[in-house]
């Protein structure tokens, strides 16, 4: 189980052993919702303010679940904050740990069912034949490397088929995984 690093803060009130020793208690059982590697450890800061008669609790959690939470309650009694900020903090852990678990399982499928696998039980999956679509290319006007490498950076699009105006082949300029440009060139095929 992952840990939760606790960073308290006192404003207006002494953190006493006692109350820090509460804290840790209580903040402890949040730990089952931040996952289950014991090498991951999470920071949080406690913020306890005492303001006249008023006692207010706030929690940040950091980077979970590439979230960061903020809790924070307000009562006239200390500990009633505490068990506040508790409930209210196990509860958003809680919504967020299924959700980002829900989410995986989503993908996990969507993923197999493109390979064509099930996850759980086992299916035959009959896959939807690929459809081919012809898209007629640019190739009636030669344009140079250059306007086509300008017309690829211009556009979404992955790849541009022209013809050369050097060679009079047809070639493709493509956008390549490390940001450059790359160029193939055909040769006749006449």
């Amino acid at each position: 189980m992952a840990t939760l690093r606790l960073n308290m803060i006192g404003d207006g009130i002494d953190l006493t052993g006692a109350i820090k020793s509460i804290l840790e208690e209580k903040f402890r059982k949040l730990e089952k919702y931040l996952g289950d590697d014991d090498r991951r450890e999470f920071f949080a800061d406690i913020i306890v303010k005492k303001e006249k008669y008023r006692s207010s609790v706030e929690i940040i959690i950091y980077h979970v679940f590439d979230h960061t939470l903020i809790i924070k309650k307000e009562t006239d009694d200390l500990y009633t904050a505490i068990d506040y900020v508790i409930d209210a903090a196990e509860k958003q852990l809680r919504r967020l740990k299924d959700k980002v678990r829900t989410e995986a399982i989503r993908e996990a499928q969507k993923n197999s069912f493109k390979r064509g696998i099930t996850v759980g039980e086992e299916k035959e999956v009959v896959e939807k034949p690929i459809e081919i679509i012809e898209e007629e290319p640019e190739l009636y006007k030669p344009i140079s490397v250059e306007d086509a490498v300008v017309k690829l950076l211009d556009s979404n699009r992955e790849f541009v088929i022209f013809c050369n105006v050097e060679t009079g082949n047809a070639a493709v300029v493509y956008k390549r995984k490390d940001g450059n440009v790359g160029l193939i060139e055909m040769p006749s095929c006449r």
